[in-house]
Formats: structure tokens, C-alpha cells, sequence
């Protein structure tokens, strides 16, 4: 049994187990002062920071590596594991991950989508958000195309391998693979908007009915669209004749879609002591002030309704129900932190194919609702404490997505024995869906331990990827 603490919060490790597979945290309550400490740091970094589970040997000698993967797409989170495997970051997983799902789960991502990410580079201690969302053009709900763009981009700014093994794996499976359940339970739901369009009709419902889970997905033109983009780069979406199939299916000026740039900015982070939590900072959405406001406005509640208020602050702009979405996280060995988001604006996007190309053309999204990417990070020491991603379903409310990073995962972990977060995770109610990594580690020993947390509801995975230092 091994004792940590962290600020005078003790847990201890036991042998225990629950039927998972995983050491089980046995919380030891801290002294009332002690807790008030906590109380004005914030219940985000208790959260986030002090839920156990599997061990990473990071500081220990001659142990492996360990690397955090999850994705609301299992085929995608094992195509991540393989890349680290291979020695990737938590860059070059994130792209091959997010080419992988514009494969297996077209119903919320696509290479005429987009999406927005948290990244952390562990070696700069420094986090910043990649915006690449599909804005609307204003013509007829088209979406500008930032998909390729701020994959690609993400790939160069934080990854080591090329460009062309992050798309390789999405061209095999482009060719040929069974429909996975996310998939099977999206087109159960909406495959319906694809009916009238023949080329969707002829790959999604070859019988006239959805495809069922396990049945053969082949997408040739989407794999030889995959070829070009593994050989041309980002040129073939940006100045190829595959943006102007593109611009002209959506009636978009082809001078907007060469034009398109993923940006670079800050985050919206809530600093709590030696550690912030950080979400995407964008036009659309409150800045770091604001969160700070609403965290700091509502400290006499109990923390989900506290959460419940950054949720608020954080949450879409709009009305109604949010676009679906979809996301991944990655924690890698070096302490590089990914989380990111998706969307195709719509369930399937438009609905429609752009003829040739295996591409469903996207609708465009006035901010983020469809998704939460969230990091906690240490810039001190340079280490990525959370990584989280939720997703809206699609008919769960503009703030599904924050409401469910917030509320359902970084409470639980507070206000129950560590463990608590998975399983709220995994609840049949709630808005959004809540996929994510986080970790604790020793004052004492320096040893780090973590644990995923993928929702069944999206049909998530999430894997401990272990490599040779």
C-alpha cells in the first residue's frame, strides 16, 4: 500500500480492485483546514489532479513508458495506440486519430468539417488552442473546409513523425472495415437524411436500410480522395481540384476555401494554484476572465452547481439543440497533452455526397457546442494532469458538450472516492458525453497514475499504450 499527497490531500494505493483490472484509490480525508486550502484553489484541480487508477512508471528506472489514448471511435483510438507504439507524440496520434474517424464516423467528422483542440507542449510549457470550425458561409448552411488544415497543422506544431503515417492507416481503412457501433447507432438515428442523395444512399444504405454494426464499409473514392491527400498534403484540399469539388458541391467561393487558415490563439483558463485548467479560447465563446468569474461567483455551491456555472459560461452560442460531435484525447509519454473536438455541423453533415470523392459535404457551426476540449496542466514542471473531450449528441442542448466535461467528470472525482468519475461517466442520462485521461501524481515519489475514462455512450474507447524508453 503506497501513500500520496499532494498539498496535504492524502490518498492511498491499494491492491484492490473492482472488477476492472485497475487499482482501486482509497481516499483518506484530509483535515478541515487542509480542505479549506483546496476549497480556494478550486474543486477543478482536486478534481482533475487526485483520481488514481492505472500506474505510470514515468520516473521509474528502467520501466516502461506510458501513453494515454482515447477516442469516441475505437478503431480510432487503436490506430492512436499504434502510432505511439511506433514513436509518435501526442501530436502525430491526434491526427492519424482524427483522419481515422473522418473514415469510420463520417456522421461527425470529415475532411469538410472541422473542429477545435487544446494542446499542450510539455518541453515549451505551453497550451494553446487550434480553432479550425467549419464556419458558416452564409450560403445556404455550407461549411468553409478546416478539417485538413488544422489536422495538419496540429500534426507539424506538435508531432515527430511525417505527414503521410498519420494518413495511411485511414486510407486502409477507407478500402475496407465493418461498421463500428457509433457508426451503426448514428445512422440508425439520422441515416435517413442520406436517402436522397445516391452516391450516400449507395455506400450508407446499400439495401435501402442503414448498415448495420459489423457489416463491410467499403469507400473507394474516399480512399483514393485519402491517396491524394497522403501524397499532395493539405494541397489537395487547398488548391487542388479536390477544394474546387468541393467549393462547387457547396457553391463556396474557391478563392474562401484556398484562403482558409486554422488559427492559433490562447485558451480560456481558470488558474488554480500550481496548476489551470484550460479550455478552447474562441470568438464564439467566454474568455479566461469570465470562467474565473463564474468559478470564483458560485464558490459557496456545491461543486456540480459550480461546474454547472463555468459550464454556463462556457457554453454555445445559439438556440436549440447543438451540432453532434465527436472527440479524442492523448497524454503521451514526454507529458504532451491533445484534446479535440469534431464536427459535421449536422448528423452526416448535409447529407449529400460531393460526387466523386467519398466526401459528405458539411454544414457550417457558429461556435463550439458540439464539443469541450479541456486540458489541466502543470506549467511549473511541464506535465498534463487531464485530458478531457466531450461531445454533444445532437439533441441534448446547446451546452451539452461543456455541461458534460464539467459536470459529469471533474466532480465526481471531488466529491466521491476517486473512481467515481468513470462511473459517472458511463450513467444512461446527462447532457453530452465525456471521454477523458486524468492523472495524479506523488510530492513524494514523483510517480505518476492515471486513468481513462471512456463513455459507453459514445461507444468510446481508451487504451494505456505501454513502449520501450
Amino acid at each position: 500500500m503506497t501513500e500520496t499527497s499532494l498539498l496535504g490531500l492524502r490518498t492511498v494505493s491499494s491492491s484492490a480492485h473492482r472488477g476492472t483490472g485497475q487499482p482501486v484509490k482509497m481516499p483518506v480525508r484530509a483535515p478541515h483546514s487542509t480542505r479549506r486550502i483546496w476549497q480556494g484553489l478550486g474543486a477543478i484541480a482536486i478534481a482533475a489532479s487526485l483520481v488514481g487508477g492505472c500506474v505510470n512508471t514515468k520516473y521509474r528506472t528502467g520501466a516502461p513508458a506510458q501513453s494515454f489514448v482515447a477516442a469516441d471511435e475505437p478503431r480510432a483510438a487503436e490506430i492512436g495506440r499504434d502510432i505511439i507504439a511506433q514513436g509518435g507524440k501526442a501530436g502525430d496520434a491526434a491526427a492519424a486519430m482524427a483522419m481515422a474517424m473522418a473514415v469510420t464516423l463520417p456522421s461527425r467528422v470529415g475532411m469538410t468539417g472541422g473542429g477545435v483542440c487544446v494542446v499542450f507542449d510539455a518541453a515549451k510549457k505551453e497550451t494553446r488552442t487550434l480553432d479550425f470550425l467549419p464556419r458558416s458561409t452564409g450560403t445556404g448552411g455550407a461549411a468553409l473546409p478546416g478539417f485538413l488544415r488544422g489536422v495538419y497543422a496540429l500534426q507539424a506544431a506538435t508531432g515527430a513523425m511525417r505527414w503521410e503515417q498519420a494518413v495511411v492507416p485511414a486510407e486502409q481503412l477507407a478500402r475496407s472495415t465493418p461498421v463500428s457501433r457509433a457508426l451503426a447507432r448514428d445512422l440508425a438515428d439520422s441515416g435517413a437524411r442520406l436517402s436522397a442523395d445516391p452516391e450516400a444512399r449507395r455506400v450508407f444504405l446499400p439495401t435501402g436500410a442503414p448498415l448495420a454494426e459489423g457489416a463491410p464499409l467499403s469507400q473507394p473514392e474516399l480512399a483514393a480522395t485519402l491517396s491524394q491527400v497522403r501524397r499532395s498534403g493539405i494541397a489537395a484540399m487547398y488548391g487542388g481540384p479536390l477544394g474546387g469539388a468541393v467549393a462547387q458541391a457547396a457553391a463556396i467561393d474557391p478563392a474562401a476555401v484556398r484562403g482558409f487558415q486554422p488559427r492559433w490563439t490562447g485558451t480560456a483558463a481558470i488558474p488554480l494554484g500550481i496548476v489551470s485548467m484550460h479550455f478552447a479560447q474562441l470568438p464564439e465563446t467566454s474568455n479566461g476572465a469570465a470562467l474565473t468569474a463564474a468559478w470564483n461567483a458560485a464558490a459557496d455551491l456545491p461543486s456540480d452547481q459550480r461546474a454547472a456555472r463555468v459550464a454556463q459560461a462556457l457554453g454555445a452560442t445559439g438556440n436549440g439543440a447543438s451540432a453532434p460531435g465527436a472527440g479524442l484525447v492523448v497524454i503521451d509519454h514526454e507529458e504532451n497533452g491533445v484534446a479535440c473536438s469534431f464536427t459535421m455541423g449536422a448528423p452526416f453533415g448535409a447529407g449529400r455526397m460531393v460526387p466523386g470523392t467519398g466526401l459528405l459535404a458539411a454544414r457550417g457551426v457558429d461556435g463550439a457546442g458540439f464539443g469541450a476540449p479541456g486540458l489541466l496542466t502543470n506549467a511549473i514542471v511541464g506535465r498534463t494532469q487531464f485530458a478531457g473531450a466531450a461531445s454533444a449528441a445532437g439533441n441534448d442542448g446547446p451546452a451539452a458538450a461543456p455541461a458534460a466535461l464539467l459536470t459529469a467528470a471533474l466532480p465526481a472525482a471531488l466529491d466521491k472516492e476517486p473512481g467515481a468519475a468513470i462511473r459517472v461517466s458511463r450513467a444512461t442520462a446527462g447532457p453530452g458525453r465525456a471521454t477523458f485521461v486524468t492523472c495524479q501524481t506523488s510530492m513524494e515519489s514523483g510517480w505518476k497514475e492515471c486513468q481513462v475514462a471512456a463513455d459507453p455512450r459514445a461507444h468510446a474507447l481508451g487504451i494505456l499504450v505501454e513502449t520501450e524508453r
